[in-house]
């Protein structure tokens, strides 16, 4: 496509074609939210959150059954009582730790918290507080975090 060349002409038909280009992206957007937005009866769009714990804690060992429990009961489940889903995993990570002279594989038990939740300031607030909370009380690198939207209906 080539733009005219006469002068103070290039920027009218750009901010045509841009006001075009625009319309024409609002026009599919309500278009797309004016159909069923899920493929099956029932479900709603929905945040998604699975957060993976470490288990391992340095120089002392692993987090206990205890520890856990309390953690989920004091800190996760306050802020989602609607319910959550925990499962036992195994990962690695590459630990980049910058006291040692060489990168090392690190691999440890973890437990995920998968939680199917509104998408709110409110609870993107809440699961920041959830890692910031683990990191501290015992002593973790991070937490990693994936959110997603997903179509969900409880049935």
């Amino acid at each position: 496509m080539s733009l005219p060349t006469k002068p103070g002409m290039r920027l009218p038909v750009l901010s045509t074609m841009l006001l075009a280009m625009l319309s024409a992206a609002a026009i599919c957007t309500e278009a797309v939210a004016d159909e069923a937005p899920c493929p099956l009866p029932g479900q709603a769009p929905t945040l998604v959150v699975q957060m993976f714990f470490g288990q391992s804690i340095k120089n002392r060992g692993l987090v206990t059954r205890r520890e856990w429990n309390d953690f989920l009961r004091q800190t996760v489940t306050p802020r989602f009582p609607d319910g959550l889903t925990v499962y036992d995993a195994y990962g690695q990570w590459l630990d980049r730790d910058t006291n040692r002279n060489a990168h090392h594989v690190t691999r440890e038990n973890s437990k995920v918290i998968m939680i199917a939740t509104q998408n709110t300031d409110a609870v993107r607030e809440s699961i920041m507080a959830i890692s910031d909370t683990y990191r501290k009380r015992f002593h973790q690198q991070s937490v990693a975090i994936v959110s997603n939207m997903a179509c969900v209906a409880f049935t």
